[in-house]
């Protein structure tokens, strides 16, 4: 009975002190320790301390790391090494990928392992996200549910990415942590070796400037670059002449230095520069003719470059685009087996997804011919308005849906370019975008509105209910077939921003920043997210409109735009912030005291079939009486009333039909008291003449994006009555015209 007795209290003890079967952790407090090899690399040594972390922040139990194993010990192994062959059955550690992992158990033991150099690391995160339910939603908002009690059960959970590489382009994202724990391997800003490491593309993209450059090479040796109308071009971002003997020597000799400077690298990119101007000299036009696109020539001397490289190196990979003139594929030349394809989604429709309308079939019929003669293809897509970082851009039916149909159509990697703002980002939504891209390039069978909503209810609690009716009323707007809207508009050229939409938004952060109140990050937060509905307020305050704000609303409202500006160093508004204006033109505009002129006499359209409309004289020119008729675009056309009060944009597109190759006519009075010399400021899309009193005062053949004031015109005005007429022609895209008197 005594020796009876001794077992009971012996089996009792170890259940108070140790763990029950198929409990990992009881009640904060676990006989557990987490193994991983003396010899383990950095990023094993780093997944051992992340799940001793966060299991610590979880359950409150600190779990010890050993390099030991003792008969009989509980322990969780952290990579393939000293694992016991119980859990090693059936597994080749070598069969691995480098992101690939396996998360098993046996209800008592536990391993985490994957091939070198992230899987054991990715794994790790797997099994703190998909188990233990912990995120990694912005780089202040982590989620560690609590939970003193953790169950072993039994686990055989082997995965890997869709996207061999994935790179989400926000500034925060692009924060080592962050990127780690959502497990991006980005090219652009590599996570440290001891992270992991990332995919390294070498150079990044648009690359011709670095294998044959203009400044070593064209004073000798002009004929190395483009030919375009029968001209050499130099300039930043000269094209290559691609069939060139030497151009193709001297690129494949770089090419092979650059393999030996970077034995890091998994890929080298020959890729055209931005912009157009590629050659057409005699050779290249003859391969680009008989292949029917500029990618032939193209393909031509990478697959040279490639067949010299593969040679010596059979295992590197070469990378090029199929971009803006290269996007349409060749008709009978190939892609090299060692070259992938980047093919890039540019200025197609961002309001709907690739299925969702007839804007994006040409882009899939072009991916679809180069999937039958690529080995190898990766997606460049864009998910910002480069122009306008701040601007309300509901492009959420794209990323949510386009991410699953490129991996269900075997598309490799994706660089998913969105809204990188310097220093410390904060454009529209980047966060939610950067997060929910993250999880979709990793598993792209995740169901997307269901991470979207994860995301608005973690982050923003009890304000989400209004950031979710924001996002819906936003997307509510661009849901019709023929909405459309890309990557390069201004708030004025969208269609979503009227002033009731503004009001309903303003209604909605008003209940949300009240549900927060109390809650100072909450508040930070709620208010970074309405920072694009107070920028749309102040830029068509600032462009002439008087709809969103009136002109007592605007301190306030200002104030308040610079305060959230400066709390979360915003320090742009636009990738490109010289030809946009920038922050700091913002502010200035909005600062003004221009006045905008928006009621106008217009009459309009008038064909422009040769492009030399801006220069013809059309009868409104010879008369401004606005009860004459005159023949038009087909039809008999007269001059009609137009005011806008929510903007001093004229927006012929709203107005006049059609829209392409035409030029339309505004024109109105102004009275003076006495005869003065005045300044006029006058921004157009595209060229623009202005006639004040009938003289000829400005004359600019352009194509560009209309902003205020791009050129300002001095006249002197009579005493009384001053005519003033405005030309613009229309080339292609936006159509209209700012006029204000500074």
């Amino acid at each position: 009975m005594k020796s009876l007795f001794l077992v009971v209290c012996l089996f009792a003890t170890s259940s108070l002190w140790g763990n029950p079967p198929g409990k990992l952790i009881t009640e904060g407090k676990s006989d557990y320790k987490i193994f991983v090899s003396e010899s383990a690399s950095d990023p094993e040594q780093r997944a051992a301390r992340e799940l001793q972390k966060y299991l610590q922040k979880v359950s409150g139990c600190f779990m010890e790391i050993t390099h030991e194993t003792k008969p009989d010990a509980k322990l969780i192994y952290i990579g393939f090494t000293g694992a016991p062959e119980t859990l090693l059955k059936n597994l080749q550690p070598k069969e691995f990928g480098k992101e690939e992992y396996i998360i098993r158990s046996d209800g008592d033991q536990l391993l985490i392992a994957g091939g070198a150099p992230r899987g054991t690391l990715y794994g790790v995160i797997g099994y703190l996200s998909d188990y233990l339910d912990c995120r990694w939603y912005t780089r202040e908002v982590i989620k560690t549910p609590k939970q003193t009690t953790i169950t072993l059960s039994q686990i055989e959970d082997r995965q890997k990415p869709v996207f061999v590489n994935r790179e989400a382009w926000y500034r925060e994202a692009y924060n080592p942590e962050w990127a780690m724990h959502n497990r991006l391997n980005p090219t652009i800003v590599p996570l440290p070796d001891s992270m992991g490491g990332s995919y390294i593309a070498y150079p990044f993209a648009h690359t011709f400037s670095q294998l044959v450059p203009s400044e070593k090479h064209f004073s000798t040796h002009p004929e190395y670059f483009a030919e375009v109308n029968g001209k050499r071009l130099n300039g930043p971002n000269p094209q290559l002449c691609l069939t060139n003997p030497a151009v193709v020597k001297i690129a494949t000799a770089q090419v092979f230095e650059w393999i030996k400077e970077h034995p890091e690298a998994n890929i080298f990119s020959i890729d055209q520069n931005d912009g157009e101007g590629n050659c057409t000299c005699k050779d290249c036009k003859k391969i680009d003719d008989a292949e029917g696109s500029p990618s032939g020539s193209l393909l031509t001397f990478v697959n040279q470059i490639a067949d010299t490289v593969g040679k010596v190196y059979p295992a590197v990979n070469l990378r090029t685009f199929a971009y803006a003139y290269t996007e349409v594929p060749p008709r009978n030349i190939r892609p090299a087996d060692n070259v992938t394809i980047r093919l890039c989604h540019y200025q197609y429709c961002s309001a709907h997804p690739l299925t969702g309308c007839d804007d994006h079939k040409p882009f899939i019929e072009r991916f679809n011919a180069w999937k039958k003669i690529a080995k190898h293809i990766s997606i460049w897509d864009y998910y910002t308005d480069f122009a306008q970082f701040l601007m309300p851009f509901p492009n959420f039916e794209s990323f949510k849906h386009d991410i699953k149909w490129y991996a269900d159509h075997g598309v490799e990697s994706i660089f998913a370019q969105g809204n990188n703002v310097p220093d410390n980002g904060g454009g529209e939504f980047s966060e939610l975008r950067a997060w929910v891209i993250s999880q979709l390039l990793w598993n792209a069978n995740r169901d997307p509105q269901a991470l979207v909503d994860e995301y608005v209810n973690n982050v923003y609690g009890d304000a989400a209910p209004f950031i979710s009716g924001y996002i819906k009323l936003l997307h509510d707007e661009v849901k019709k077939d023929n909405l459309h809207f890309s990557i390069w508009l201004r708030p004025e050229e969208v269609k979503y921003l009227s002033v009731p939409v503004m009001q309903k938004a303003d209604s909605l952060f008003g209940q949300a920043l009240k549900a927060a109140a109390g809650d100072t990050d909450l508040i930070n937060r709620v208010e970074l997210a309405y920072l694009p509905v107070l920028y749309i307020k102040l830029y068509f305050y600032s462009t002439g409109g008087t709809a969103y704000l009136n002109k007592k609303e605007v301190p306030y409202t200002f104030d308040r735009f610079k305060k959230i500006i400066a709390r979360h160093q915003i320090k742009a508004t636009s990738e490109d912030e010289k030809s946009y204006g920038g922050l700091a033109g913002f502010m200035k505009n909005v600062e003004s005291s221009a006045t905008f002129y928006t009621d106008w006499w217009l009459i309009g359209p008038f064909n422009d079939t040769d492009s030399k409309g801006l220069q013809t004289s059309f009868l409104p020119e010879n008369s401004l009486d606005i009860r004459k008729v005159y023949p038009g675009n087909g039809s008999k056309t007269t001059w009609i009333k137009h005011e806008n009060k929510a903007s001093g944009y004229i927006d012929f597109t709203s107005i006049f039909t059609p829209t392409e190759k035409v030029v339309a006519y505004a024109q109105r009075t102004i009275t003076t008291a006495t005869a003065k010399p005045m300044k006029f400021g006058v921004g157009s899309n595209d060229g623009v003449r202005v006639w004040i009193n009938g003289k000829l005062v400005l004359d600019r053949p352009v194509a560009r994006k209309a902003k205020p004031n791009e050129d300002i015109i001095d006249v002197n005005l009579k005493k009384g009555e001053n005519t003033i007429l405005v030309k613009v022609n229309q080339l292609k895209g936006g159509w209209g015209f700012y006029f204000a008197e500074l």
